[in-house]
């Protein structure tokens, strides 16, 4: 049942990224359009601004999971490299339980002040207003996600190797 429940959480975290991939394309397109239309046609939109500033959250809260698994959030490892194997298994331990219940907290935070926006029906004050929560549901999600692979990472699974696509992004 627990294997059951990891590749559900992996496969939701994939869809999420693919749909950070999307939202990558959405920004583009609209600031492309934008442009075209203001400068080749002497039609400035009054949207494509507003769309790309709401998408920009679901990219990265979408993406943060996915960081997570591959374990390429950013951490810094001077204190735990220069610590023996034995103690440093331990330190290890506690940071991942900490991050885990950071986030967990964080998203319980995000949450409730999602919430609260759809409850009120807060719209963003824009050209181009839409309901706050459709945007701010993102942020939970994120961080709830990146709180279920602390949690596994705290209980012994590795993360997941990054694509060889990334691989050559460290040089």
């Amino acid at each position: 049942m627990l294997q059951r429940l990891c590749r559900l959480h992996d496969n939701l975290t994939a869809a999420g990224f693919a749909g950070a991939a999307f939202c990558v394309a959405v920004i583009t397109g609209s600031f492309w359009y934008e442009v075209a239309a203001r400068y080749f046609f002497s039609a400035p939109t009054s949207w494509a601004y507003d769309v790309a500033s709401y998408v920009l959250c679901p990219m990265i809260f979408l993406t943060v999971p996915e960081m997570t698994r591959r374990g390429a959030q950013i951490s810094v490892s001077f204190l735990v490299d220069g610590l023996p194997e034995r103690f440093r298994r331990n330190l290890t331990s506690i940071i991942l339980l900490a991050a885990a219940l950071v986030c967990l907290i964080c998203a319980w935070i995000a949450g409730a002040e999602t919430w609260r926006q759809y409850v009120r029906g807060i719209e963003t004050i824009s050209a181009f207003p839409v309901l706050k929560w459709w945007i701010s549901i993102f942020v939970p999600y994120g961080l709830l996600g990146s709180s279920i692979y602390f949690f596994r990472q705290f209980l012994g699974e590795t993360p997941a190797p990054a694509p060889i696509a990334d691989a050559g992004a460290e040089l």
